[in-house]
């Protein structure tokens, strides 16, 4: 209970510091609830890709759209890239698995407030979504959408301790995006014939509690895989090269 006391009083700070780049948070639910509300009808009828590949960046972005460029992931010299304010955290004599939990709980945050929030706007203002999944199926949707995000979207804090990053390493994390994107169509619009989130309506419609049970507990061991890869890097690196 230290631990998370002391991580929550870290990212107090943050948030205090941060309180203004919220707007952006507000701005990008808005435009993508409005995107999703204006295209759900011809997704829905005809698994139109191009509304999954927007999900997935909508999932991306909210996880480092609060964060003033001092505290965001970047270039720190030739190869190491990092979050300055992680870096200044890690000079100071705060044990590394309160800094390390601390960099998780405001991106997490931002998932919870912004997810929730888009996906049930959209259920109001959608008629054809309402057709397609009930109220109580919809809080199944919620949480698998929240627990995708806390597993896609960990990489960020997880990366904000530092990596020593070289050419193939870019040339790499470009390839699995492709991979990543190529895979997805072909798993769900050419072999399953539906879209992503349109499979995960099926999922909340038909093991409803099963779906949220899988879903945290998926959450969970992805969210400690990324908490330990996080403890590793920062006892890895040397910042002072």
């Amino acid at each position: 209970m230290d631990t998370i006391r002391k991580a929550l009083w870290l990212a107090r700070l943050e948030m205090i510091v941060s309180r203004k780049h919220y707007l952006n948070l507000v701005l990008i639910t808005g435009i993508y609830t409005f995107f999703f509300q204006l295209t759900m009808p011809a997704y829905l009828e005809e698994n139109i890709f191009v509304f999954d590949v927007f999900l997935i960046i909508y999932l991306m972005t909210i996880t480092f759209s609060t964060k003033p460029k001092g505290f965001q992931y970047q270039k720190m010299n030739d190869e190491l890239y990092a979050s300055p304010y992680a870096v200044m955290l890690n000079q100071l004599p705060i044990r590394r698995n309160v800094l390390v939990l601390s960099r998780f709980i405001l991106p997490y945050f931002a998932i919870f407030a912004s997810i929730p929030t888009a996906l049930t706007a959209t259920y109001i203002f959608s008629p054809e979504l309402q057709d397609a999944i009930g109220p109580l199926q919809l809080i199944s949707l919620i949480v698998i959408w929240v627990c995708f995000s806390f597993s896609l979207g960990g990489i960020f804090p997880a990366s904000e301790p530092g990596d020593e990053i070289k050419r193939f390493t870019f040339v790499w994390s470009f390839a699995s995006i492709i991979i990543f994107f190529v895979s997805l169509y072909l798993i769900f619009q050419v072999w399953l014939d539906t879209g992503f989130f349109k499979w995960t309506i099926y999922l909340a419609n038909e093991y409803t509690i099963l779906s949220i049970i899988v879903s945290i507990l998926t959450a969970s061991v992805v969210t400690w895989y990324w908490y330990h890869h996080a403890l590793k890097q920062i006892q890895k690196i040397d910042y002072l090269q």
